[in-house]
């Protein structure tokens, strides 16, 4: 199973990460002007791919570290980076992560791949066709891992079936109607609290009471070699 991530920035990269350490062939299609394919170098997809190494190979013994670095590297050379539409191949799904300023740069990638599923991240979108779903990742995305599919009535059950089991794979959970109203209320609810301070201190106080020892995290070092 092979998908396109189409975009630059976080959010392309961030869903590209996911994709390749669920074991997805993935291809990440750019604008020229804001990815270099032949000197792709990405924080964020390194990062994604070092904590999943350190998931797959537990730290047991010092040779352990070298593993997990050099599985991270190996999946990060798996992915495929171009800005050339013409190099683009057949794929299961297309995912258009662009920005508002990428998006005829991604109706011209779908048009190479007529038959794959579009899969939109920027809102609820009108589908142009049966294989086209909207999908909502709450962020962050890496510490949720939780997401929504819009419904449509000219979106195929088979559609949303192959969406859902492609997030599943990347360890997301779909949230039901309900539970996504109630998901969309308290992330609103959460931007105003960070507004106020006396809001954000009695958040603080109720997602950690007093009654409740807290033990301070101890932040974990990441060494990306490669």
């Amino acid at each position: 199973m092979s998908s396109i991530v189409v975009g630059s920035g976080a959010l392309a990269e961030t869903v590209v990460g996911l994709l390749c350490a669920a074991g997805r062939r993935v291809s990440l299609v750019a604008p020229s002007g804001k990815v270099n394919a032949q000197k792709f170098d990405s924080v964020v997809i390194k990062a994604i791919l070092q904590e999943d190494s350190e998931k797959k190979i537990p730290f047991e013994f010092v040779d352990d570290l070298r593993q997990q670095q050099k599985l991270a590297e190996k999946n990060f050379k798996k992915i495929n980076v171009t800005t050339d539409l013409s190099k683009i191949e057949a794929a299961d799904q297309i995912i258009d992560a662009c920005s508002a300023d990428e998006t005829s740069f991604f109706s011209r990638a779908a048009k190479a791949v007529p038959n794959a599923t579009i899969i939109s991240l920027n809102g609820d979108k009108s589908p142009i066709h049966s294989n086209h779903v909207s999908v909502k990742m709450y962020s962050p995305i890496c510490e949720t891992k939780t997401a929504k599919m819009f419904t449509n009535s000219k979106v195929s059950k088979k559609t949303f079936d192959e969406v859902n089991q492609l997030l599943d794979s990347m360890g997301f959970t779909v949230l039901s109607e309900e539970d996504s109203q109630v998901a969309d209320r308290l992330v609103q609810d959460m931007q105003q609290v960070e507004k106020s301070s006396p809001l954000s201190r009695l958040a603080s106080i109720l997602v950690n009471p007093l009654n409740t020892p807290v033990t301070p995290s101890v932040q974990k070092e990441q060494y990306l070699l490669f």
